[in-house]
């Protein structure tokens, strides 16, 4: 159904949209515009501009979303992008979920919402807020504002998890 969608590989399939182009073998597409499933068994669900082009990556609706690692989902919202393996995103605008991409190690960074968060380290989450970054193994932050003036200047997950810092970047307890 739809117009102009393209399912280019064995078991690929377009359900209906515009534009939608599913070339990974059995990968998806169930609607939207302009949408890319280009890795084997991945799928969009809808919304616009989204890709999923790691192996089973998935990308459930929202505006230009990737999930471009094997097992990476992006739940929605607008410009998320899940790169590392089994790294999620929920929703929420810009925020990204990378790992580290180590050896031995899989990456299962999460952010399940806010505005610029970044999640880089191996199993790092973070659950909201704004322009944090959790960059540790197993690091994680609940929220708050990263942007914020004064002597807390935001969170800063490393290997001092959930440690606040000052203005010069250095963890409060220093």
């Amino acid at each position: 159904g739809g117009q102009d969608n393209v399912a280019r590989s064995g078991h690929a399939s377009v359900s209906g949209g515009a534009g939608n182009v599913a070339s990974g073998g059995s990968a998806s597409i169930s609607g939207g515009s302009n949408n890319t499933a280009s890795a084997d068994y991945a799928s969009v669900s809808g919304g616009n501009k989204n890709t999923a082009n790691g192996f089973t990556a998935s990308v459930t609706g929202g505006n230009v979303n990737t999930a471009s690692s094997d097992y990476a989902s992006v739940s929605g919202g607008a410009g998320n992008t899940a790169s590392g393996r089994e790294s999620s995103v929920s929703g929420g605008n810009s925020n990204t979920a990378t790992g580290k991409n180590q050896a031995g190690l899989i990456d299962a960074s999460s952010v399940s919402g806010g505005v610029g968060n970044t999640a880089s380290g191996n199993a790092a989450a973070i659950s909201g807020g704004r322009s944090n970054s959790a960059s540790g193994i197993d690091a994680s932050i609940s929220g708050g504002d990263g942007l914020s003036e004064g002597v807390s200047l935001g969170w800063k997950a490393g290997s001092e998890s959930g440690v606040p810092f000052t203005t010069e970047g250095k963890f409060a307890s220093d």
